[in-house]
């Protein structure tokens, strides 16, 4: 199949903020306003590298390659994902929808990738 034949995934990012206190003393996470990236054309990982650093985890990761100049800076650990037709629509706090968070951003030649960590219960 060719790569132009990949179906392409809707991307939001919500930047992660600070951590707050709320009134039970549990910490809460706070999350800018979600950002519509684009469709991108996000993939399981799956190769034996992605295997050998993520372990039992690698089936619970994804990534993506955005272009370096567009993106440089803007992600990082923590931030929230939605991706898998999965939107903000509707929440009521920034992040509530979101089914992924950022593993890790790694700047390589021309491109960003992005590896993202299914959340628990998404």
């Amino acid at each position: 199949m060719s790569r132009s034949k990949w179906k392409k995934k809707s991307l939001y990012i919500a930047s992660f903020l600070k951590d707050d206190m709320d009134d039970y003393g549990q910490i809460i996470a706070t999350y800018d306003e979600p950002v519509f990236i684009g469709l991108e054309n996000i993939q399981p990982l799956s190769g034996s590298t992605d295997i050998e650093e993520y372990g039992n985890k690698v089936s619970k990761m994804q990534k993506v390659l955005l272009d370096y100049d567009k993106y440089i800076g803007k992600f990082k650990e923590n931030d929230l994902a939605y991706i898998e037709d999965v939107t903000p629509e509707g929440e009521e706090v920034y992040g509530d929808n979101a089914n992924y968070r950022i593993d890790s951003v790694r700047n390589q030649n021309r491109k960003i990738a992005i590896y993202f960590e299914k959340l628990p219960n998404k």
